[in-house]
């Protein structure tokens, strides 16, 4: 007979359910780890990630920094183009004579000595045009000296094809070319570029540049021709600001004293000139003041010519900066007011010019 029909009840399985403890397969989550996140769940962000912009305050300054160093290379470009214009229409101005005599030198400005005749051109009603300032500047870029000869516009001298006359006569019978041949007679020193001003355009470059400091030696009273009259003017002794058309006054201005002291007094504007041009205000403004600057000049200088120019007078002390008169004694020779030069004194200045000394 069968246990269960012997039984009065039945017997059933505990439902109690034994767990053995079992090791951890390697990379199992412990009981302690959170939950493996599926595939597809984006990761959990703080609350500060969540806020923060995309992309970051980097990529825009980065972008900022590349759109203003877009426009600063746009406007340097524009610059360049405006002064470039200019100056080839100056070069344009430059008689074809003027441009064979010149001796161009074989290197550029950082390299080589190079001589450059400074003309100051008058011309008046009634007469013809006649160099009234005549000066040589010297530029060593590597040596940074820059020096500076004054001729007497009155000096006695061979005028090519013409004879004996004063130097300054050679720009009324030949134009630039003539006045750069006699300059080279005279002094021995080639001429490699050359700069014209016509006293006109003076007072335009003088006020584009807030005027000039001046240190007047001595008080000056004289009279200067306006036209056909004449006008009394005045010049404190001391340091003084001028417009351009004072400044031109006090460069032309003669009958206080000789043209000696006129010279003087015109290398005193170029250093007070070449200071203001090269202070850290012009400086930054100069791609906007350059191109009205050299459509009041004449000159065969390139562009870059012209930049390596002012990088090199940027550059040079002051001590650097040297100033030559040549000497002489005045003289009426024919009823005509003559500077005899001394010859000795004048050869011996001449080499202390070109030897930077």
């Amino acid at each position: 007979m069968p246990d269960d029909e012997k039984k009065p009840y039945t017997r059933y399985k505990s439902s109690r359910i034994k767990i053995r403890n079992k090791p951890l397969k390697a990379g199992s989550p412990g009981p302690s780890e959170s939950p493996p996140q599926f595939p597809d769940e984006p990761p959990r962000q703080s609350a500060f990630e969540q806020e923060r912009p995309r992309g970051g305050w980097g990529k825009k300054i980065f972008i900022a920094f590349l759109l203003l160093l877009a426009l600063a290379l746009a406007a340097l470009v524009f610059s360049y183009w405006r002064l470039d214009r200019a100056v080839r229409a100056s070069n344009d101005q430059v008689p074809a004579d003027a441009m064979q005599i010149l001796k161009k030198p074989a290197g550029g400005m950082m390299s080589n000595s190079v001589n450059i005749l400074f003309l100051g051109s008058d011309k008046r009603p009634g007469e013809n045009a006649r160099a009234d300032t005549i000066l040589i500047m010297r530029v060593d870029g590597q040596k940074k000296t820059v020096a500076q000869l004054s001729i007497p516009r009155d000096t006695l001298a061979d005028i090519p094809g013409y004879g004996e006359g004063k130097i300054n006569s050679a720009y009324a019978y030949g134009g630039p070319a003539l006045q750069i041949q006699a300059v080279e007679e005279l002094t021995g020193v080639p001429i490699h570029h050359y700069v014209e001003l016509d006293f006109n355009g003076f007072p335009g470059i003088v006020d584009s540049l807030g005027g000039v400091e001046i240190n007047v030696p001595k008080t000056i009273d004289s009279q200067y021709p306006q036209g056909l009259a004449w006008t009394q003017v005045h010049f404190d002794a001391g340091l003084q600001k001028m417009s351009g058309e004072r400044a031109l006054t006090f460069v032309r201005v003669r009958y206080s004293d000789d043209d000696f002291q006129r010279m003087g007094r015109q290398q005193l504007f170029m250093e007070g000139l070449q200071k203001k041009m090269t202070s850290p205000v012009n400086i930054a403004k100069m791609p906007l003041l350059a191109p009205g600057i050299v459509e009041n000049i004449t000159t065969d200088l390139s562009t870059n010519e012209l930049i390596e120019l002012g990088w090199i007078k940027f550059r040079t002390p002051a001590e650097s900066n040297r100033k030559y008169v040549m000497v002489g004694t005045g003289s009426s020779i024919d009823g005509g007011s003559y500077v005899v030069l001394n010859e000795s004194a004048s050869q011996a200045m001449i080499r202390d010019f070109l030897a930077g000394r």
